[in-house]
């Protein structure tokens, strides 16, 4: 496999590009792809593929893109490029299961197949904003829950007082996140569970400031590294990479696709959804990655919106954990907020999508969280509820798909809710909802079951 020392060696001497060429030819490429390999969305669909040679093909095309393309590079304005054999020597060598944590809660975050038959892993939140008072509160009621095998860290935009603005700010807060996370997790008598550095900000000195075996991030621990939207990398969390993967961390990226960008539709989607992973293995070491497909107006909180994009979702999931080795993750992220009925059926949906998809369940979070308002321990249990029922009742794609169906239609007509902060629907004292939302959870669970979900 490529070395991240190519990588930096190749955003000097790659092709001059400005950034404008790139996000223009990337919508033609995507879109010549999706004819090529003759990427299509069906006149009428089920909730998940089924079509086999869809998935090889578009993996495929993710393939042909980085191949015939390569990534971009913003610090320098130049495109890495890659040979077809250097991307599949990468999907080769690449692990499908990575080690993480101390002692007790040591783990192995793994890759799961389709329609696979044992449980998911779990990363239950964060990568969301809570003021520092609640902070290790907040970190200690999601290091409760047993399944737990990592959790990533959260954002604040002040500390001790002061505004987080500047660099000097920004590595002092990082190093204030660890503190947080190592606070909260003892608090939860898990002192060995992983951590994962949310970045205050993306720039190198704030990133490697959270370095540190005693106080910080140790060798046990990882950072999200994320490529760039539009398949694009940059050099400060270029030198992280290499630096943290030295000092022997574990990197995830976020790395799905969004309809309605620079890749174009559904289909051109699908192949950046391919495409995405595989480049940030290569450009980051990324072996983690919470991957599908999205679209701009639910993101945006403009819809609920679930078809065809799960459907294209599971294009992306079929392609991934059949022909590489990419470990992947289902991030849940719900339009409505957290307290919320509509709240728990999405997450009911894309639960089941996940258990189905092999995708493993990842940080549940409002898809535009406000601060104290983007998650509760509630949503995170709910999720590993729904997965370990969906496949506790033996459920194919047919039977999984019926349920969600029936799921999508309680949400027609239904406008994304704000939802409400975590002290306003939650317990973080006595790690609970409150009653009001126990009953609407406990009311749609028994729902759940009526449908053929398994609870146990």
């Amino acid at each position: 496999m490529l070395s991240l020392l190519d990588i930096a060696e190749r955003t000097q001497t790659g092709p001059k590009m400005s950034e404008m060429d790139w996000d223009m030819g990337l919508f033609r490429k995507m879109t010549e792809l999706a004819t090529r390999y003759e990427i299509e969305v069906p006149r009428e669909i089920d909730w998940f593929n089924t079509d086999a040679g869809l998935a090889e093909r578009a993996f495929q095309a993710g393939v042909d893109f980085l191949a015939e393309v390569g990534v971009y590079c913003v610090s320098t304005g130049r495109v890495v490029e890659f040979t077809r054999e250097e991307v599949l020597a990468a999907i080769r060598e690449a692990p499908d299961r990575v080690e993480m944590g101390k002692g007790s809660d040591r783990r192995v975050f793994k890759q799961h197949e389709v329609e696979g038959k044992e449980p998911l892993n779990v990363c239950p939140g964060h990568h969301a904003p809570f003021s520092v008072d609640l902070g290790p509160l907040v970190v200690e009621n999601f290091a409760r829950i047993p399944r737990a095998d990592f959790l990533e860290g959260f954002n604040f935009t002040v500390v001790d007082g002061r505004e987080i603005y500047g660099l000097p700010m920004e590595a002092y807060a990082a190093r204030r996140q660890m503190d947080y996370l190592r606070a909260g997790i003892r608090k939860a008598n898990r002192p060995g569970l992983a951590i994962v550095l949310y970045p205050i900000n993306t720039r190198v000195g704030a990133l490697l400031a959270a370095l540190d075996p005693e106080y910080g991030l140790r060798r046990s621990d990882g950072m999200l590294l994320s490529v760039l939207p539009d398949l694009k990398m940059e050099h400060d969390l270029l030198t992280a990479a290499i630096v943290g993967h030295d000092y022997g961390l574990f990197t995830l990226s976020g790395s799905f696709s969004l309809v309605g960008g620079f890749c174009g539709g559904i289909e051109g989607a699908i192949v950046e959804g391919v495409a995405k992973p595989l480049a940030a293995m290569l450009v980051y070491r990324d072996y983690i990655n919470y991957v599908g497909v999205e679209h701009s107006r639910g993101v945006s909180l403009q819809e609920l919106n679930f078809q065809p994009v799960s459907w294209a979702r599971s294009v992306v999931f079929q392609a991934l954990n059949t022909y590489t080795n990419t470990i992947s993750m289902a991030w849940i992220i719900p339009t409505a907020g957290p307290g919320t009925e509509t709240n728990l059926i999405e997450t009911a949906i894309r639960s089941i999508e996940a258990q189905i998809n092999g995708g493993n369940l990842y940080a549940i979070r409002h898809s535009r969280a406000q601060m104290n308002a983007g998650q509760t321990p509630l949503e995170a249990e709910w999720m590993i509820e729904v997965a370990d029922a969906t496949l506790r009742a033996g459920l194919d794609r047919a039977g999984a798909g019926r349920i969600c169906r029936a799921l999508n239609d309680k949400l027609r007509g239904r406008k994304p809710e704000p939802g409400y902060t975590i002290q306003e629907c939650y317990d973080l004292v006595h790690h609970r909802p409150l009653p009001g939302y126990e009953a609407v959870y406990l009311r749609l669970k028994e729902e759940l079951a009526g449908l053929g979900l398994n609870f146990g």
